[in-house]
């Protein structure tokens, strides 16, 4: 099922429609949809040619799939005949064959898929396609896809690579869908919006992990079926995320496992890792920010590069793994019960649904400011904390370019929430400090909006509730 990708499925279009050629590159962490918006984009395209890696493969091996790949695409007979011994010989005959197939006003797309394993992880591989694309594709109205899912390999070795250094004319860095595209996975099917957001604090809107849901089941079977059995597609999805997206897996598994807990800042991370505060962690945190898998924050009133700024585990499936997963996985390989979701769960659930829910808020800031209608204003986004608080003091704080700060309150309530939460935020404010000339507004974001007294008070000056999320 492909939902949304708007945005993504313009500029590649634009790409494609340009008189020059083009270098595009695509990246983002597994189960994204990488591989399958180039092929929706790609639909009922004439010369298109896709080529995937295969993981944990050498150079030899990659070559000799890349030219079975070719051989069925070109369906060239010459092809059973040869064996390249190298890239520069696969290069020279797709410059050969394949770049003259085309009438002078079609575009090739020229798709090079997981290229980080295609690659065998050398960068001479992406100096290799600068020389040719220098030399020969640029002359042939050529659309190159540059995709995979190593965030370093990817950011190092390609986006940002001396060999390819102004020649990227778009890069897409894939994220999650919008929660109103995610919501699609569930039509016609009469889900309550409840239901669907369950899903989402649990799986966030990655699309693989939504088409593991079967919309026809329960909430309870689903859950039973994923993660608490010992055959579920998501049990060991974890192996999954760090040995197959990151070269040094073990580091970035070592980080994550850290902020499992809660937010840590740089320093803390170094200390308990015992790693040294510089390029080297800056660059782990930062592929993982990429990947969606943690966030940074720096409340409003401090620098960017502040030694306050903490990372936090964002990631909805890590959380509900490190929680639920990781200290049951011996019951769950050897229980043959179907129940064991509402057995692990049932004094803990709701409680941990709440704060998924204010990660999930903090994650979709941009959406809910576009809700309340001031979207193009925000200058930062952010939780409020001190330099000794292990949890933010306020949820989310917008600060904007018209002179006004809002303060949002997230509650995970499940029925509207009364004029008790005007104490609430009353206390929260006294613990700011605002800057001179700004006005200050109020928000609640929750499941079921005000009750009536609340409403009536007029107190806060906006309100968004789940309907409004989706």
């Amino acid at each position: 099922m492909f939902v949304g990708r708007k945005k993504e499925l313009s500029l590649l279009e634009e790409s494609y429609l340009s008189s020059k050629s083009e270098i595009f590159t695509v990246y983002g962490r597994r189960r994204i949809g990488k591989s399958t918006l180039i092929e929706i984009f790609a639909r009922q395209k004439p010369n298109f040619f896709s080529f995937e890696g295969i993981e944990g493969q050498n150079s030899s091996f990659q070559i000799k799939h890349f030219t079975e790949m070719l051989k069925k695409q070109l369906q060239d007979p010459l092809l059973s005949s040869i064996q390249f011994q190298s890239w520069d010989a696969v290069f020279t005959y797709v410059s050969e064959r394949l770049m003259t197939k085309t009438r002078p006003n079609e575009k090739i797309i020229f798709f090079l898929d997981e290229i980080q394993w295609m690659a065998a992880g050398r960068s001479s591989f992406i100096s290799l396609l600068k020389y040719y694309w220098d030399n020969y594709w640029k002359k042939s109205n050529v659309l190159m896809i540059l995709c995979g899912s190593i965030a370093s390999f990817m950011v190092n070795k390609v986006v940002h690579s001396k060999a390819l250094y102004g020649r990227i004319d778009h890069e897409i860095l894939l994220k999650g869908l919008h929660p109103f595209e995610a919501k699609a996975f569930f039509a016609d099917k009469h889900k309550s919006t409840e239901e669907i957001l369950k899903y989402y604090l649990i799986l966030g809107t990655i699309p693989k992990y939504l088409e593991y849901i079967n919309p026809s089941r329960s909430f309870q079977w689903n859950m039973n079926k994923l993660f608490f059995s010992s055959h579920g597609s998501m049990i060991n999805e974890i192996k999954k995320i760090f040995y197959s997206q990151f070269k040094e897996s073990t580091i970035y598994f070592d980080i994550v496992k850290l902020l499992k807990s809660g937010p840590l800042a740089l320093s803390e991370i170094c200390t308990r890792l015992k790693i040294k505060s510089g390029g080297g962690l800056k660059r782990y945190l930062t592929n993982l920010e990429n990947a969606e898998i943690i966030r940074s924050h720096v409340p409003f009133n401090r620098k960017a590069n502040s030694r306050l700024k903490k990372y936090v585990l964002s990631d909805e499936y890590l959380n509900f793994y490190f929680k639920y997963l990781e200290p049951n996985l011996r019951i769950i390989e050897e229980s043959e019960s179907e129940k064991l979701f509402e057995t692990l769960t049932k004094n803990s659930f709701d409680v941990w649904l709440g704060f998924a829910f204010e990660k999930f808020c903090i994650k979709h800031n941009s959406w809910l400011a576009d809700l309340m209608g001031f979207k193009d204003d925000v200058l930062i986004a952010s939780p409020y904390f001190e330099r000794k608080d292990q949890r933010f003091q306020i949820d989310l704080v917008y600060l904007r370019a018209d002179k006004v700060i809002t303060i949002c309150e997230i509650k995970h309530h499940t029925k509207p929430l009364s004029s008790k939460q005007i104490g609430e935020m009353q206390r929260k404010l006294q613990c700011l400090k605002i800057p001179k000339g700004y006005s200050i507004e109020t928000a609640l974001i929750s499941l079921y909006g005000p009750d009536k007294a609340l409403n009536d008070s007029n107190y806060f000056d906006h309100y968004v509730s789940m309907d409004a999320i989706f």
